[in-house]
């Protein structure tokens, strides 16, 4: 008969240690406890505008008001970002009645109170920290062929790029178009531009955009234009966003038949986007103007609204109403050029 009081020591090490795998093993969860009663588990993964973002099992990612949580308390240690651009690391977060405070793990008696919309960022990436940058743009198409009576064929492309740094962010942008009907052109034009931006807080910044545009039936050959501007990030929630700028820009406008001309001007941009319509939806508005300062008159606006939709995996559809006004159009040349496309593409 074997004795196991003589393995005891073993065996207790050995469940120990078992235990101890299994306890590493395990997933430790955030606790959140609301105002009526109810408690979610998941991982904190942002505290902004408001709101506490809460990524579970059960119900994806969860965003809770601040004023219906009754306590939160983080288990697992985390990097917080501070709108001050500091810095700290290895620390839970506990929040009650509205007012957090950060403790070091290493450090059970020390806990730093903190106002509320002083945390930027939990468990930053590395491009929000100003060691990286981040990636991301799109493609799209609207083509559109038909054959019988009539021939016709069209084409309308975008591609645009963003890499978006802590404290900066660089825009690229081209599209264009062109059609065909019974063998002959009746559209062509594409434009090429570059924007660079350096927020000087967190809703402010400057930059300098520019632009090469050519449109063979506006009497366009090449209009160039480049200047500085100022920037104001007025809304940036995930329910709406409003941004506007404004600036001075030098324009330079080479035609095919009308007189060349250059002149200093003012520019706006307007960028307001909204998922209203449902979450994974996109409604915006954009609008861009230069107006000519040696002639008042003169007057470009472009406007377009839209709606994007996603549809699988990260291809969309899109909706997209556009016009265009040029009050100092070329003789010949229509002042106000409208479209309506339906474009499909990818994000990425």
């Amino acid at each position: 008969m074997i004795r196991l009081s003589r393995y005891r020591p073993a065996l207790g090490a050995v469940l120990l240690v078992a235990y101890s795998g299994l306890s590493q093993g395990e997933e430790i969860l955030d606790r959140v406890v609301l105002t009526n009663g109810s408690t979610i588990f998941g991982h904190v993964t942002d505290i902004k505008n408001g709101k506490v973002s809460v990524k579970t099992e059960f119900a994806g990612t969860l965003k809770i008001s601040i004023d219906q949580i009754k306590t939160l308390d983080t288990s697992n240690p985390v990097v917080v970002k501070l709108s001050d651009g500091s810095i700290a690391n290895n620390v839970l977060i506990h929040l009650a009645d509205g007012k957090p405070s950060l403790q070091k793990v290493d450090s059970e008696n020390v806990s730093q109170a903190i106002e509320l919309d002083t945390i930027d960022v939990i468990n930053p990436e590395p491009w929000q920290i100003g060691l990286a940058y981040k990636h991301e743009g799109g493609a799209s198409l609207a083509l559109v062929q038909q054959r019988g009576n009539s021939d016709t064929d069209q084409l309308d492309y975008r591609i645009e790029a963003k890499w978006t740094g802590d404290d900066d962010r660089f825009n690229v942008l081209a599209e264009g178009e062109l059609d065909e009907s019974e063998g002959r052109k009746n559209a062509e034009n594409w434009t090429v531009s570059v924007k660079y931006d350096r927020f000087t807080d967190t809703t402010a910044y400057y930059g300098v955009n520019s632009s090469v545009k050519q449109d063979e039936f506006a009497d366009l050959d090449l209009r160039f234009y480049v200047g500085p501007y100022y920037g104001q990030q007025f809304f940036d929630t995930d329910q709406f966003t409003l941004s506007a700028e404004l600036g001075l820009t030098y324009v330079s406008e080479n035609f095919i038949q009308a007189k060349d001309q250059s002149y200093p001007g003012a520019n706006w941009t307007l960028d307001i986007g909204s998922d209203w319509l449902g979450t994974d939806t996109q409604l915006y508005l954009k609008q861009q103007g230069i107006w000519d300062l040696d002639n008042l008159d003169d007057l470009i606006i472009d406007t377009r609204i839209g709606l994007t939709i996603p549809l699988l995996m990260n291809v969309q559809a899109a909706a997209e109403y556009s016009l265009e006004y040029d009050s100092g159009a070329p003789e010949g040349v229509d002042e106000i050029d409208q479209s309506i496309k339906v474009r499909f593409g990818y994000r990425w």
